[in-house]
């Protein structure tokens, strides 16, 4: 078995290299046909869904500090979108959307549950409701065998668990949107909601990315053995979310990067709306070795489906549920920067909803680069095609199909437009807010000040230059759009 450790001196330029080439192999290759024929036996999938995990964070998207080779290979090795984003700007409307194809208000989700609240939420929605075909569903009734570990966040004990929604298998669910602690026991010294269930055979030192990746990789083995079905794992990390913990050995390698790339240079900090700031680079070094203890978890994984002969038969997508993390907290607390890109999770702005994702299925997906904006719910039915399962009947989905994008049929999706919408004043600084995509045009607009925004994102991705005032038709159309999309996808759900 190849030792993932070995392969990290390698990578970053084997990704460099594949990035070269992408113009050379679309115009020599043929077009694969992505999608399984019927009669063959279908792929397995992994999803690696990260919490927290912001565009610029991979060395593949941007990082000079982060170091995250076995990601940069494996998103080199398949499709990469550049423009990704997630269906809302925190983390349980996007799993929300993940699960159900759906633009996240359509199933009562506005924001993240919150089981210190009585409600559960600040949304309508405390649950996926049972009537919705979930993606687990979907694949279970196809035939697969299907599991999910980790974060779930879009239920709880009592209703709403993986087990109820499709998947045959789950493990370390909690209730809370965090865990208690990345080291054993995960737990708090009095019972809590964040405390992750599950994990009681562990030891001390043990680290909890490295645990679910270890059980995540059980599962996989465990349906090889039985040798009947394909398999649909959903590896739900709880990194990169706080509470910022990593083990001692990776925080000390990257405080000593910092002295070594910043010296005694001060971070510069970014004024924003509403009073805040954000950090003009990523330095923070419990961050980064957070980041380098997902990546070789990645290569775990990899290793293993090489181990078990599985790798051309597996698709692997790799996203994030929402913008990277840089406030509230002190400069030093700040987990990342999104920078170029404006802002952080919690906001509408392109660093608080542009993630990094790509789809890899080695013979089956060539190495490619577009930047058409795709969505988190886009996965769903894509998927779906990718593995020739069928849509449901009578199951309505919001996210469009990349396989074309994929197989190169199509340069763009002939979408209308992206929109999002988030209701509610938060931790993270922001305050109600709504936001359309649409031919390059970003409107962003604060309901409560009734404030509009415009940018033109192709000359101005960082949104620092407003157009409002210069083009007030345009600022209109956009927000006439904007709020015929609210109504029609849920706005009385909140």
């Amino acid at each position: 078995m190849r030792n993932s450790k070995m392969r990290m001196g390698t990578h970053r330029q084997g990704f460099i290299g594949a990035l070269a080439l992408v113009t050379a192999i679309l115009a020599t290759a043929s077009v694969v046909h992505a999608q399984a024929p019927a009669d063959a036996p279908k792929p397995n999938v992994v999803i690696v869904f990260v919490d927290d995990l912001g565009w610029k964070d991979l060395g593949c998207y941007g990082s000079s500090f982060y170091e995250t080779p076995n990601i940069d290979q494996l998103a080199g090795q398949g499709a990469v979108f550049s423009r990704a984003y997630s269906s809302c700007n925190v983390c349980s409307p996007t799993r929300a959307s993940l699960m159900t194809g759906k633009y996240p208000q359509r199933v009562g989700f506005t924001s993240w549950l919150n089981p210190r609240k009585p409600s559960g939420a600040n949304s309508a929605a405390t649950y996926i409701p049972v009537g919705e075909t979930t993606i687990g569903e979907a694949f279970q009734q196809a035939g697969y065998r299907t599991g999910y570990i980790g974060k779930w966040h879009v239920g709880s004990e009592k209703i709403g668990m993986p087990k109820q929604h499709g998947f045959d298998w789950q493990m370390a669910t909690a209730k809370h949107g965090l865990p208690a602690s990345y080291f054993f026991p995960y737990k708090r010294k009095k019972p809590s909601a964040a405390d992750v269930p599950d994990l009681e055979d562990g030891k001390q030192g043990d680290y909890l990315t490295d645990v679910l990746t270890s059980k995540g990789i059980g599962f996989i083995r465990e349906t090889v053995k039985e040798g009947k079905k394909p398999f649909f794992l959903i590896l739900g990390h709880y990194a990169v979310h706080t509470p910022i913990q990593a083990p001692k050995k990776l925080v000390e390698k990257y405080q000593a990067k910092k002295k070594r790339m910043y010296g005694a240079t001060p971070l510069k900090m970014i004024p924003e709306r509403f009073n805040r700031k954000v950090p003009a680079r990523q330095q923070n070094p419990v961050y980064a070795g957070m980041m380098e203890n997902l990546d070789t978890n990645v290569g775990k994984v990899i290793d293993a489906l090489d181990e078990l002969g599985l790798t051309k038969d597996t698709i692997i997508v790799f996203t994030s549920d929402n913008g990277g993390s840089c406030m509230p907290g002190s400069p030093e607390k700040r987990p990342t920067s999104n920078y170029p890109l404006r802002a952080s999770k919690g906001w509408n702005y392109e660093g608080g909803i542009r993630i990094p994702t790509f789809i890899t299925w080695p013979g089956k997906i060539p190495a490619m680069k577009t930047a058409e904006p795709v969505i988190t719910m886009d996965l769903y039915p894509t998927l779906l095609e990718l593995t020739g399962c069928r849509q449901l009947p009578k199951q309505t989905i919001d996210g469009r199909s990349l396989v074309p994008l994929i197989r190169g049929q199509k340069k763009t999706l002939s979408r209308s437009f992206l929109a999002w919408w988030y209701p509610h004043a938060n931790v993270h600084g922001t305050q109600p807010c709504q936001a359309i995509l649409q031919d390059g045009w970003k409107l962003v607009h604060y309901m409560k000040q009734n404030e509009t925004e415009l940018y033109r994102l192709e000359a101005d991705e960082g949104e620092r230059n407003d157009l409002a005032k210069k083009e007030p038709k345009k600022a209109r159309e956009l927000l006439e759009t904007l709020n015929k999309w609210v109504k029609e996808t849920g706005r009385n759900k909140r």
